[in-house]
């Protein structure tokens, strides 16, 4: 995409003599952008990398449910939050016309800072913080209006079941064998299983992150945490943020953030059994999120048969996995 054509998006905003670098092109097409004021904003074309990748998080209606929700949050103070910008015309989406498309188009405040890195999460004191704030951004979702949610990410049971569909795509191009394809739909099988029969209440499903992991999670040069790219953000049950939390913490200190998270240590066996089926889901959501990305195929032929092998198939026979790391 050419200068011309950002600064046509940026010209619709009060962003004077902006210096535009690129960064990535994944979920969408991702600049800095840097004004003469020295203030600098994230530049987002909601525009996936390939058309598997594209969901409801980019269309219109959408992209301006999450937009709105950041806004809303971003007027708290307990958590740092990239707050989306309104153009000169009041609106939190450009429509850009390119190349006979019509592009979604957001900015959003930047935040200064690095991605958390495992050694961070190795330390006690921000394993905690991690569960004092998921849980602060859980008290925000409860409180949030939930109209209009119909038009986000909604992960369900249905759509755990959707993932045994695009898993078995993997059989039919070779990535994957048979046996780990039916390792993959008896665990899927077994956790929606446990799910409906769990007696979880309604304060169990609500508004949720939907994509925790380190990637996703700011620490900025004072050492505070901010969660970021709410790409999937919806409906789902609060416990998939609790499992992707606990994925990426090691597994000596997971017990620390759950406490954290509740505020005390008192985590029922049930409730670790379903933690425990919401961790594996998001391996696998993974795995079917990029299925269409041929970049990442090799990786997922090599990793798939660790992933039933270690996780899945003593989860499958009853084992405790929430402790291995």
């Amino acid at each position: 995409m050419t200068n011309d054509t950002l600064h046509t998006i940026l010209n619709r905003f009060d962003i004077h003599q902006p210096t535009i670098t690129f960064l990535r092109h994944n979920e969408n097409r991702t600049y800095r952008v840097d004004d003469v004021h020295g203030t600098s904003y994230l530049l987002r074309i909601h525009q996936p990398v390939k058309e598997s990748m594209i969901g409801m998080q980019h269309t219109y209606d959408g992209l301006l449910a999450e937009l709105k929700m950041l806004d809303a949050l971003a007027s708290q103070n307990y958590l740092i939050v990239q707050a989306p910008l309104r153009n000169r015309d009041g609106e939190l989406i450009t429509v850009l016309e390119h190349e006979g498309q019509q592009l979604n188009c957001s900015i959003l405040t930047w935040l200064e800072g690095r991605d958390l890195q495992k050694e961070d999460v190795s330390k006690r004191e921000i394993v905690q913080e991690l569960g004092f704030q998921l849980a602060e951004l859980h008290s925000f979702f409860r409180q949030y209006p939930h109209e209009g949610m119909e038009q986000r990410p909604s992960q369900g049971l249905t759509y755990n079941i959707g993932m045994i569909d695009t898993i078995k795509k993997g059989l039919k191009l070779g990535m994957f064998t048979a046996a780990d394809v039916s390792i993959v739909e008896k665990t899927i099988l077994l956790i929606n299983s446990r799910l409906e029969g769990s007696g979880l209440t309604r304060e169990s499903w609500g508004l949720i992150h939907g994509d925790l992991g380190l990637g996703n999670i700011i620490i900025t040069p004072e050492g505070k945490l901010s969660f970021i790219d709410y790409g999937f953000f919806g409906p789902g049950y609060y416990l998939t943020d609790v499992a992707m939390g606990a994925s990426m913490i090691p597994a000596e200190h997971r017990n620390l953030f759950l406490e954290a998270y509740y505020g005390h240590n008192n985590c029922h066996e049930e409730e670790l059994l379903l933690i425990e089926g919401f961790m594996l889901i998001s391996i696998i959501g993974f795995y079917a999120f990029m299925m269409g990305n041929e970049s990442v195929h090799d990786w997922m032929r090599e990793h798939m048969p660790q992933l039933c092998a270690k996780r899945c198939l003593p989860y499958l026979s009853g084992e405790r996995i929430f402790y291995i790391s």
